[in-house]
């Protein structure tokens, strides 16, 4: 089992924050939106968590990386294919408000994930 920490930052507090806000999300891989406020947790050049808010312009995406799995940090890629397995992916994580609420107030949020499941609190 692998456990990936978001430690709070602005960047986490703003996550939550705004999708706190929104109304409608994208669903991973689908043409279509949910209410149900989202995360995505996605796996490419490192392991993060972003907005599901389906945002067109990637530059005003907000992304948090994992602790230890940035891709600016050394042997990234081999660390985040030896945590979460050698795919690309995004995944939809639906966040309660209470979730939502202490991240904005400087909660972290911790993940587990094996080969069979995904689970996360915050």
């Amino acid at each position: 089992m692998t456990i990936l920490r978001f430690k709070s930052s602005d960047e986490l507090k703003k996550l939550a924050s705004e999708t706190l806000c929104r109304k409608k999300f994208q669903v991973p891989y689908q043409k279509k939106t949910t209410s149900k406020k989202l995360f995505w947790f996605v796996k490419d050049s490192g392991i993060y968590l972003m907005n599901g808010w389906g945002n067109q312009n990637a530059k005003e995406n907000v992304v948090v990386y994992a602790k230890g799995y940035n891709p600016e940090s050394d042997d990234c890629w081999d660390r985040c294919r030896d945590a979460v397995g050698g795919d690309d992916f995004g995944e939809g994580l639906p966040m309660s408000k209470d979730q939502l609420t202490r991240l904005v107030n400087g909660g972290d949020m911790i993940m587990r994930v094996n080969e069979n499941a995904l689970e996360w609190e915050a």
